[in-house]
């Protein structure tokens, strides 16, 4: 048997809940399913447009998540995670100071309360505080100096019989160069990233590359990157999609191999149904391997696309990730973006399209970040149900629902700490980008209000029945219940609401995935329920309801 060969590549998350490693194993191995050394790896962030190679003997690498806040990457200035954590009353933290200037620590507890601070001047160099605290609960504490500011997230366990924040004086034995261990790099990785993995190696005296590897990396994985010994279809992936206006789209791909013989004819393909082939709409975009433009023309306003590159050799053809968007309403029939905030970007990179209903500017795409404003880290679960502790959900338990259907959160993760609110606004923004905010109940009920009162709107006279105008014309379970949402699915959203059945969170027996959509609201109805609103498919109105805050349902913010 062929020498066993593994490179290890380390992303080294600093998240500010607590640290987390995940590490990617790689071995290889030919067409006879036979082991082969590696002489390197190319390590592609897709989502982020860097690389890095590792190669044999070096078997490390190490990446800031992040998770940490970009501040944390500068040597001047770094909040380090406290140590023990979770700790039993008492714990310790350090801080890195690039120069002179004065200091501010705060420690908060999960309701947004400061409970203790630390102010001083302090000079270069990294200093060592001891935290006590009374109450066993989560707490955060940040720092700034200067412009700088850092955050992170502590667990007491105990009683420390008070709460207080002491200076120690100068901590020693420190180093901090990013460039200094062999293999680091300082490069951007967030978990959930679009990455690319390639393999070479020598076989049979000539150099040869692996089938690359693209997937979005969550966590720890272990690849067996193969070496084929006959030509195999190309590999490609889709570019994000820009331009988006009422017709028109720009989007492209990439041929990142050729699997072993000449790429005769790439492109992208689209259409309104999931998964679309050359059967559907395409453009044919040259040929050989590398990046390629499309320009996507004769779009329907107001509709949900999906697009996918393609890619072909004399083996056959092969396809990339999927891509999602939805075009712009045409002005003329009376609905369109917001003035002035046509579109609005999260914490993670993530563009959502918005529309102006009445005087209010909503989303018109369901939140799907995976931090906080702040850069914290929204935990992913698939059964942890949960009201003291903020979660995310995939759609119906698919990771591959995300991109057209957004996450699922818990009323924890929705407030981020913030009381309930019944104002208009409701001054929360909680999960939401900086600018905007939670809708309170009573900013549903004048959107409602709106959308009842506007006879485009209604269906059969009635101002109740508007729940196929606030609908996606995709997605929708069908129905014969005359107004139903599910009803003709080409008559809905009229408003350019665009509400997707996004169901709720995946532990339940049944997620209505297909079949509702549920929308959380700023305001609890009391300590163990708040309000949202739903839809489904077999109704033509829009009911208000209350949910236990454990629950995993959608979110859609509205500007400030």
């Amino acid at each position: 048997m062929k020498k066993l060969s593994t490179l290890l590549f380390l992303l080294l998350a600093t998240t500010m809940v607590f640290a987390q490693q995940v590490t990617l194993t790689f071995t290889a191995k030919d067409g006879n399913n036979q082991y082969v050394q590696l002489n390197r790896v190319e390590i592609k962030n897709l989502t982020r447009n860097w690389q890095e190679t590792i190669f044999w003997p070096d078997t490390i690498l190490q990446l800031r998540d992040a998770t940490g806040i970009e501040d944390q990457e500068n040597a001047d200035f770094l909040l380090m995670q406290n140590v023990p954590n979770p700790f039993d009353g008492t714990t310790d933290v350090q801080l890195q100071v690039g120069h002179p200037d004065k200091v501010h620590l705060q420690v908060f507890d999960m309701t947004g309360r400061l409970v203790t601070h630390f102010d001083g001047f302090l000079d270069a160099g990294l200093h060592h505080f001891s935290i006590s605290l009374s109450a066993a609960q989560p707490y955060f504490l940040q720092a700034q100096v200067g412009n700088n500011e850092a955050c992170i997230k502590m667990l007491n366990n105990g009683n420390g019989h008070t709460n207080r924040i002491e200076y120690q004086g100068h901590a020693i034995q420190y180093t901090f160069d990013l460039n200094a261990p062999k293999g680091n790099s300082d490069k951007l990785f967030v978990a959930g990233d679009l990455m690319q993995y390639m393999g070479f190696a020598i076989i049979d005296g000539s150099d040869a590359e692996s089938i690359p590897i693209v997937q979005a990396q969550e966590g720890s994985e272990s690849f067996a990157l193969v070496f084929p010994n006959e030509a195999i279809e190309p590999t490609v992936t889709t570019t994000t999609v820009t331009n988006i206006g009422v017709t028109t789209a720009t989007t492209g791909g990439n041929v990142v191999s050729n699997g072993g013989e000449a790429v005769v004819a790439r492109g992208v393909c689209w259409s309104t149904s999931q998964n679309p082939t050359l059967s559907d709409s395409h453009t044919s975009d040259g040929v050989g391997s590398g990046v390629f433009t499309s320009s996507l023309t004769g779009l329907t306003p107001n509709t949900t696309y999906y697009v996918r590159a393609y890619a072909t050799n004399s083996v056959g053809t092969s396809y990339g990730n999927e891509q999602t968007f939805m075009t712009l309403a045409d002005s003329s029939d009376g609905t369109g973006p917001c003035p002035a905030s046509a579109t609005v970007i999260d914490y993670d990179g993530n563009l959502y399209n918005t529309v102006q209903i009445g005087n209010q500017c909503w989303m018109k795409e369901n939140l799907r970040t995976t931090h906080f404003n702040n850069g914290v880290l929204i935990p992913l679960s698939t059964s942890t149900l949960s009201i003291n502790e903020p979660y995310r959900y995939y759609p119906d338990e698919d990771s591959t629902n995300v991109s057209v259907f957004g996450y699922l959160y818990n009323w924890t993760a929705v407030m981020n700490g913030s009381a309930s609110s019944n104002a208009t606004p409701s001054g929360v923004q909680g999960i939401c980008p900086t600018g905007w905010h939670v809708p309170s109940d009573t900013e549903w009920t004048q959107m409602l209000n709106f959308v009842s009162s506007e006879s485009q709107y209604i269906c059969n006279l009635s101002t109740t029945y508007i729940a196929k105008a606030l609908s996606s014309t995709v997605e929708w379970s069908t129905s014969t219940v005359t107004c139903a949402v599910g009803n003709d699915l080409s008559d809905n959203n009229s408003t350019s609401f665009s509400a997707l059945p996004a169901g709720n969170d995946p532990s339940s027996s049944y997620t209505n995935f297909g079949d509702k959509c549920y929308f959380w609201t700023a305001t609890q109805r009391n300590n163990s329920y708040a309000y949202d609103y739903s839809l489904s498919y077999n109704s033509a109105s829009v009911t208000k309801e209350y949910k236990y805050k454990n629950n995993g349902i959608s979110v859609r913010c509205v500007r400030d």
